[in-house]
């Protein structure tokens, strides 16, 4: 709420306090010369501005209030302000000039005071000018942080979502690949060999669907995912998909986000030549902040997918949890994707 400032106790007790004090300095200022101000401080006339000071704010904190509750005024924020100054303007004058009257006829015991009210209404003026001013300000800056937020909360929203369909997503291409192998080995009789394909296909994407509602997960879980992957693919491939693990540190203590890695494996396949006669190797290690995927180039001629869009895809996943970025550099026959760890931060 814009006027959640308003309405706290610190504010509503010191604000009027600090204002009366200035007040008062300023009305000495104009009344008596520098020298003569410690000599002519009276505690009573400073208590009386500082009540004042009170009145009006609280007053004004009131009428703030019932304006910003109001939706009358919604779509023409210049007549509402004005309308507020205006208001102001009339609670200033009555309310000094009824407390003035009471000061100096209950307490003083004089009837004439034009001068002073004169000065007091110039300078409560300037207060009421200065307190909605300030209030202006904070509703502005006020305004421009909720806007950030409401763009700070959308892009979180879209992020979140990418990931999501990043790690729900299942590739036709490979389901299709791996039902087709599974009705080969049925018609050749290779029942068993069929079962067990069966098996790691259902165990690979019971593995997926393990990982669907997790943000991250350990790259010894994405291990076991990649395992089931390797061996159905390497059915298509009669075995010439070879990845080798070369880690630093127990798998369980570097984090990643879910199909990263199966996505760079899968950048790999698309990008290199991989068949029943052309074998493919993997070599995946760890450095400080990456894990790297290095393997011999022997590029396509043709490939299905541009490999940009699946870095892309893997970036997009990446950009929530890690300001690092995967990439994918060609050095002649040796090529090499990094793709960043997610490191957790300590309570």
């Amino acid at each position: 709420m814009k006027t959640k400032y308003l309405n706290q106790s610190l504010y509503r007790i010191f604000a009027p306090l600090v204002a009366g004090l200035f007040v008062y300095i300023l009305l000495l200022l104009v009344f008596d010369r520098l020298s003569e101000i410690v000599s002519n401080f009276q505690p009573d006339e400073l208590v009386f501005l500082i009540v004042v000071n009170y009145i009006l704010f609280e007053t004004y904190r009131l009428w703030i209030n019932t304006f910003e509750k109001t939706k009358r005024f919604a779509s023409t924020p210049w007549i509402k302000t004005g309308l507020m100054f205006s208001g102001s303007f009339i609670i200033t004058i009555s309310e000094v000039s009824a407390c003035l009257w009471l000061y100096f006829n209950y307490y003083i015991g004089m009837s004439s005071f034009g001068s002073q009210l004169i000065s007091l209404l110039i300078v409560f003026i300037l207060v009421g000018i200065l307190f909605h001013l300030f209030y202006i300000s904070i509703t502005f800056l006020d305004k421009q942080n909720s806007l950030l937020l409401q763009k700070e909360d959308l892009n979180r929203k879209n992020i979140r979502y990418e990931l999501e369909v990043f790690r729900n997503k299942i590739n036709p291409d490979f389901l299709y690949h791996s039902l087709e192998g599974i009705i080969s080995l049925i018609r050749k009789d290779q029942i068993d060999q069929a079962e067990k394909h069966i098996d790691y296909l259902a165990l690979f994407y019971r593995r997926i669907l393990g990982n669907r509602y997790s943000e991250i997960i350990s790259l010894e879980d994405e291990i076991k995912k990649v395992e089931h992957y390797q061996e159905i693919q390497n059915y298509l491939y009669s075995g010439n998909l070879h990845i080798e693990w070369q880690l630093k540190q127990d798998a369980k203590q570097i984090m990643i986000v879910p199909n990263t890695i199966l996505q760079s494996i899968n950048l790999i396949e698309q990008t290199q030549l991989v068949n029943a006669n052309s074998e493919l190797k993997i070599s995946i290690e760890e450095e400080k902040k990456y894990i790297c995927f290095n393997y011999k180039s022997s590029a396509r001629l043709k490939r299905d997918i541009n490999p940009k869009t699946l870095l892309d895809n893997i970036n997009h996943s990446i950009s929530f949890y890690s300001n690092l970025k995967a990439s994918c550099v060609e050095d002649g026959m040796l090529s090499r994707i990094k793709i960043p760890k997610i490191e957790l931060e300590n309570d």
